[in-house]
């Protein structure tokens, strides 16, 4: 693999995709009307796709049970309270202007690959290049803890900005809601860095590297 196309990326349903380009294509072809109905239809089944990736994708993967499993459920739960709250309120009604932008950010994180459509976002290419040195290294047997949280953490802020912070900021909100949305992000923010500085690297060894794979996995060069 080379560092240069490495997305940060998960296999999407065919209903996430189909909805998406719905809304993109829409979009490019009446972009003076309104298309709330298609936009509305989205974020409630995108948060449930990000959320099965990043959290219960590593917990089934593992065939993980027990505390450790119900930490990390509870911690999938607290981000996607927050995140369909403000999704509702904040995409509920969107003008015809910032829903070009949302298309736009929407284009950007949909991709192919062998005929399979993928959610994700393109890669800093040094970071890229220094994760999979990470992954490696735990795969040797020569892993380093704080390596593995400063890369896993990165990921972590990656993920959030594009899959949260851009959507977000498309919209123009109010003082109150923008409130709403950084206490959101607070939260997810201290959910996910939860997961990538305290759970994963306390796992035992063994369920770690399981872990690891997975998330090496969602390292895509398309």
């Amino acid at each position: 693999m080379t560092a240069k196309q490495i997305y940060v990326a998960f296999p999407a349903s065919q209903t996430l995709h189909e909805r998406t380009q719905a809304f993109i294509k829409a979009v490019e072809d009446k972009p003076s009307l309104d298309h709330q109905a298609l936009l509305s239809a989205i974020p409630s089944l995108f948060i449930d796709e990000v959320l099965a990736a990043f959290f219960s994708g590593p917990v089934d993967a593992t065939g993980m049970t027990g505390s450790t499993a119900s930490v990390i459920h509870g911690l999938m739960n607290m981000v996607g309270k927050a995140s369909r709250a403000l999704a509702n309120k904040v995409l509920g009604k969107v003008t015809v202007a910032e829903q070009k932008v949302l298309a736009k950010h929407f284009a950007s994180l949909s991709h192919e690959k062998d005929g399979q459509p993928y959610t994700g976002y393109l890669m800093d290419p040094e970071l890229a290049n220094e994760a999979l040195l990470m992954f490696e290294s735990f795969r040797t047997g020569d892993g380093d803890r704080e390596h593995l949280v400063r890369i896993m953490s990165a990921m972590a802020d990656g993920t959030i900005r594009e899959f949260f912070d851009k959507p977000m900021s498309s919209v123009k909100v109010g003082m109150v809601t923008r409130g709403l949305i950084s206490a959101g992000r607070a939260t997810i923010e201290k959910a996910s860095h939860t997961m990538n500085g305290k759970v994963l690297p306390d796992l035992e060894p063994g369920v770690r590297q399981h872990v690891l794979e997975y998330m090496e996995g969602l390292l895509v060069e398309i």
